[in-house]
């Protein structure tokens, strides 16, 4: 039988990092059993199905298919809602965060009826008054958890909960898939980066992107970090400001690394 969900690829330094920190490990275990008292949790109505799950995980040493069956999150979602990796990003035109403005700040037309006039206005007031760093853009967006679970046999769904609608600054970074690395790989890289990013702004949410972005043909990394509108409403320019500094410290010395032609500024 196959894989529920495509193996994460070179995750032993992330759980190097994770197990070296015991704030980490309290905050995935906490992540875990959160999920398993949940009183709305799903709960497979058909014991067949069940233990055709554990057989199938048992046979492939396949972790996520059990945690699908026990928690509705595959190994990485837990490591992502546990804010130790970053969402990834799946792209401008995705699902995952879903963009409601242009580049140039303007409502999309499909999205107008959708937000109200103060998200607007606080919005247009942090575009108009943040100095984007060079390679960036700013965007009022929605973030979300993506949940998946099991349809029939095997087959896997996914939906969004707990949408979350703020401030999305999207920087460009290097194409780590040209440096032959896997997107676990490329999150070890920027491990310290998204740490220091929640210690500025604990709750904000940070996506990656590997190769998600496209500029005269050539590839590159994308990292954005949404800040909830409600819950930094107060310091939202002060924050922005302390994260360009954080992201750029990290692309420069990404771009060492990578060399002076990996990313056109």
């Amino acid at each position: 039988m196959s894989l529920v969900l495509p193996r994460e690829e070179e995750v032993e330094n992330i759980f190097s990092r994770i197990l070296s920190s015991d704030r980490s490990c309290e905050r995935l275990v906490e992540t875990f059993y959160n999920h398993l008292c949940d009183d709305e949790r799903y709960i497979d109505p058909d014991p067949r199905h069940f233990a055709e799950v554990i057989l199938n995980a048992y046979k492939n040493g396949d972790v996520s298919a059990l945690l699908l069956e026990l928690c509705n999150r595959s190994m990485f979602d837990l490591l992502k809602e546990s804010y130790l990796i970053p969402k990834r990003f799946h792209g401008k035109a995705g699902e995952n965060p879903i963009l409601l403005t242009d580049p140039d700040g303007k409502l999309l037309d499909d999205k107008k009826d959708v937000v109200n006039k103060h998200e607007y206005k606080k919005f247009c007031e942090i575009y108009e008054h943040h100095h984007a760093a060079p390679r960036s853009k700013i965007y009022l967006a929605d973030g979300y958890d993506l949940v998946r679970y099991y349809t029939d046999g095997m087959n896997i769904d996914e939906k969004h909960e707990n949408r979350k609608r703020g401030i999305l600054v999207l920087y460009a970074l290097p194409d780590t898939k040209k440096m032959n690395m896997t997107e676990a790989q490329a999150y070890d890289v920027i491990w310290e980066t998204f740490h220091k990013i929640q210690e500025e702004a604990f709750s904000a949410i940070v996506f990656y992107g590997q190769e998600s972005g496209s500029k005269l043909g050539k590839g590159f990394d994308e990292i954005g970090v949404l800040l909830p509108i409600h819950q930094f409403e107060a310091r939202m320019l002060e924050h922005l400001n302390a994260i360009d500094g954080i992201v750029l410290s990290c692309r420069e010395n990404m771009i060492k690394t990578a060399g002076a032609d990996s990313l056109d500024l």
